[in-house]
């Protein structure tokens, strides 16, 4: 079992037909890595008592909630997970998520994302290597096309009843 810093979460919201992340501000986040066959992560997000009112609707809808999260420092790749609500515990000034979940997308596809991007804009090969790498160093979340893949597959997918 490993235990890392949370440091960024946003939630992903496929309703009305857009994908869109939503940031979901931190007072405080840790991120576990159960290492176990099943790849489980556990989430704890302690966010504002107003934040955590989305996390209730879809506790109380049994719904299943695709995150992207950034683990220990703002340098590093999101990864996306589809996770369900284990529990909401109310703390004195914020409200504690705890999410259970699995990673469905990760750094491999972030930066693959990049380089589809970068051949279809049509960028020469004597740019391609400067632009990938000052790309790559600007990511903080995912682009709306990939999100709205993983989105899609997993909808498609029936086996979980997605946010």
């Amino acid at each position: 079992m490993k235990t890392f810093k949370l440091y960024a979460m946003q939630v992903i919201d496929g309703q009305q037909g857009n994908v869109k992340q939503e940031p979901i501000p931190l007072h405080e986040g840790l991120i576990i890595n159960m290492e176990n066959e099943e790849h489980t992560w556990f989430i704890d997000a302690v966010i504002s008592k107003d934040d955590a009112r989305l996390f209730e609707r879809e506790q109380e809808g049994e719904r299943h909630i695709l995150v992207s999260v950034v683990i220990t420092s703002k340098d590093n790749h999101p990864a996306v997970l589809i996770t369900s609500i284990e529990s909401i515990t109310d703390l004195k000034e914020n409200k504690s998520i705890i999410l259970k979940g699995q990673i469905v997308s990760g750094r491999d596809d972030v930066l693959e994302d990049v380089f589809e991007d970068l051949l279809e804009e049509g960028i020469q090969r004597e740019s391609l290597l400067l632009e990938y790498k000052s790309r790559v160093e600007k990511l903080d979340a995912y682009s709306d096309k990939t999100i709205a893949e993983v989105y899609d597959q997993l909808k498609k997918s029936e086996k979980y009843h997605l946010y």
